[in-house]
């Protein structure tokens, strides 16, 4: 999706004030924005191609990779769940997670001072240990590591905490998810969004009930996720709605919230199964599937958004055929 979004023909219909992301759209988020800040041509070019590799590593498309893959799916969706710590075995994923963000991230190529800033980054991530703080639950590109992508998409139980320092952490979905109340502090004041664009990728809704363990824990999960994020909407709503009433509050600036969704009736229409296993679903043929969903509510977006933009025709999810004019106003 921010493929589409950050498109060149795309782009240039508005100025990106800020990414922010929690879990994998933390580490989409990190990958767009170390190519936006790096200068290298094209930048949305460069973005889209980080964010192509880094996802094409991570597929299990060896012979022993994808058989693994297929043998961790099917005993996860036995009806009986086996709960194993992940402190009782080495932590593979977080080393193989790791090495992908640190190849194609590639945060040691930029100096850690405020050039870092224009797009601004915030992620999002849980601290366990004092709990969650307006300090210690959000980390910024200007000062961003790998550790701390990482850790924002450590979703216990499959992750160990990690380790920053003294404090431990746990996966953003806790805390914020992902974090779009810290927009309206962006300083100074003119640089703050005028509307912010809103990947929603936990379903508000489900049509049946969860009745086994993996099911429940899933919907445990969205309803956790989506309690973060829409309490940073609530608030930002308030704001809106008191600002031209009470002049304290005019410190802030009116934002409009828009929100961008997969289908994902049309992935299980597909044969996709998108349920709480799926999060581990590392097929070749799952991941493709997952960005060209992600290309195409990107494109139908753009062309709710703005006048001129013309979505692909159906099936072709991939995005390849966009009509643009000149750029317009915001």
């Amino acid at each position: 999706m921010l493929s589409v979004l950050l498109a060149k023909e795309n782009g240039e219909r508005f100025d990106l004030v800020a990414l922010s992301g929690t879990s994998g759209g933390a580490m989409c988020a990190t990958l767009a924005w170390s190519a936006l800040i790096s200068g290298d041509g094209d930048r949305g070019v460069e973005a889209a191609n980080r964010l192509q590799a880094f996802w094409d590593d991570l597929k299990a498309d060896e012979p022993f990779d994808a058989a693994l893959n297929s043998w961790g799916l099917f005993t996860a969706r036995l009806p009986v769940v086996a709960e194993i710590s992940p402190y009782a075995y080495a932590p593979f994923a977080q080393r193989e997670l790791t090495r992908a963000l640190r190849d194609y991230a590639r945060l040691g190529d930029f100096p850690a001072d405020a050039t870092r800033s224009n797009p601004f980054l915030f992620v999002a991530a849980t601290e366990i240990l004092e709990g969650v703080t307006k300090h210690n639950s959000v980390f910024r590109g200007e000062t961003i590591t790998i550790d701390q992508v990482v850790a924002s998409a450590a979703i216990p139980p499959v992750f160990r905490a990690i380790p920053i320092g003294e404090k431990r952490y746990w996966d953003g979905l806790f805390s914020h998810n992902p974090p779009i109340r810290v927009f309206t502090d962006i300083e100074p004041k003119e640089r703050r969004p005028d509307e912010i664009w809103i990947i929603r990728i936990n379903p508000r809704k489900r049509k049946t009930e969860p009745t086994t363990m993996p099911e429940i824990i899933d919907r445990r999960n969205e309803l956790s996720g989506n309690l973060a994020l829409d309490q940073e909407r609530a608030f930002i709503e308030k704001i809106n709605e008191l600002i031209p009433e009470m002049t304290k509050l005019r410190k802030y600036k009116k934002i409009e919230l828009r929100e961008i969704a997969l289908d994902e009736d049309e992935l299980e229409r597909d044969g996709f199964r998108m349920d709480y296993v799926s999060k581990l679903d590392r097929s070749p043929r799952f991941i493709d599937a997952l960005i060209a969903a992600g290309r195409g509510a990107g494109w139908a977006f753009l062309a709710e958004r703005f006048a001129g933009v013309t979505a692909p025709v159906e099936g072709d999810r991939a995005g390849a055929a966009a009509s643009v004019t000149p750029p317009s106003s915001r």
